[in-house]
């Protein structure tokens, strides 16, 4: 029995205007329909395409670029590092770096420095570079007893000072501080408070900035250790820096450090000259491996053969242990000592045994 469909609602699908295929048959109209789906397909294909080169193509082959510096000064955005780096040629394009730093939540979080990027890095290893402030820094060890003029030498070899420069702001210490340096002291030149130590230079750091690190080092190595114990003799600071970097200059083991430092405390106390070689040294740009007589008439007050007492200030950047040798010296009588030429020194209460132990080294 055929019942009535009233309660129900039927929805009749009507074509109100049928599809006329005028001159196309059927299949030719939907392969029309598929071609079409297909080229917008493609083309969506080949977008992706050119952002994924863009993204992890770099700029060159692998191989067949060389490392540069590149230096992102503070206050960057990722527009303006993108710009740089294209007009470096380290990526392909600036605007896909921009929008792929945003992408990554990394922009504003770029960081500054100097980066060792070359052209055969993807882009996105240059942002994840830049965020984590893998920086390039220059390894550069500086050794106990170096002058300024060593130092400055050393920094230049390594393309991190201008030579001159250095020197200029290093003698004067107003030049980088102004009125208010961070060492009381009666010259005004930063000899002897360029700490010697291993440090890690940013190739972008000024030479103040560095002058700046290498004192600040003095500061919280040395500077506690000295204000920490009482000097012999009442040594100032200045004082205890300026007769470590002499005995520095002539002790090549550390173990004789003490011992040296008491020979020179011991002739200070009776106002005796120190008579130490490096002093005259100091006086030539040019390091020399002999003093001449000629060299003890120079006169200066950093020639110890002609003035008593300590020089003006230090000749040198003496490390801890000397500084350390000055505040606990050994306890002897030595006045005199003589290199034997093999580093060490034989140690003499008297002049008379002073001769006798030039004598048995020159033999």
């Amino acid at each position: 029995m055929e019942r009535p469909l009233t309660g129900h609602r039927w929805q009749r699908l009507v074509l109100r205007r049928p599809v006329r295929f005028t001159g196309e048959s059927l299949a030719a109209y939907v392969c029309r329909l598929i071609a079409y789906g297909l080229g917008f397909t493609g083309f969506t294909a080949l977008l992706g395409g050119i952002v994924i080169v863009s993204l992890l193509v770099p700029a060159a082959a692998p191989g067949n670029a060389e490392a540069v510096l590149f230096a992102v000064p503070a206050g960057s955005t990722a527009a303006d590092i993108g710009r740089a780096l294209q007009e470096a040629g380290l990526i392909r394009n600036a605007r896909h770096f921009q929008l792929v730093s945003r992408f990554m939540g990394l922009d504003g979080r770029l960081q500054a420095g100097d980066y060792l990027l070359s052209a055969d890095m993807n882009l996105v290893s240059i942002v994840r570079q830049l965020e984590t402030g893998t920086v390039y820094t220059v390894r550069v060890t500086i050794p106990e007893g170096l002058h300024l003029r060593q130092i400055a030498d050393l920094l230049a070899r390594h393309d991190l000072v201008d030579r001159e420069r250095f020197l200029e702001l290093a003698s004067d210490d107003r030049l980088v501080y102004g009125n208010n340096p961070p060492i009381d002291k009666p010259i005004r030149s930063l000899e002897g408070y360029l700490f010697p130590d291993t440090y890690l230079f940013s190739p972008s750091m000024t030479e103040e900035q560095i002058i700046r690190r290498m004192v600040n080092r003095f500061l919280e190595v040395a500077a506690p250790v000295i204000e920490s114990m009482e000097a012999p003799l009442g040594l100032s600071l200045h004082q205890v820096v300026t007769l470590a970097s002499i005995v520095e200059a002539e002790a090549l083991y550390q173990r004789e450090h003490p011992v040296i430092a008491s020979v020179f405390l011991n002739r200070l106390r009776i106002n005796m000259p120190l008579q130490a070689d490096p002093t005259i040294n100091y006086l030539f740009d040019e390091h020399r491996s002999r003093i001449l007589y000629s060299d003890l008439e120079i006169d200066s007050p950093y020639n110890t053969y002609r003035y008593a007492g300590l020089p003006p200030g230090p000749i040198g950047s003496p490390g801890l242990s000397a500084i350390r040798a000055v505040l606990e010296p050994a306890e002897t009588d030595y006045y005199f000592f003589v290199a034997r030429g093999d580093g060490t020194h034989i140690f003499t209460r008297t002049f008379a045994e002073h001769v006798r132990a030039r004598q048995q080294v020159r033999r």
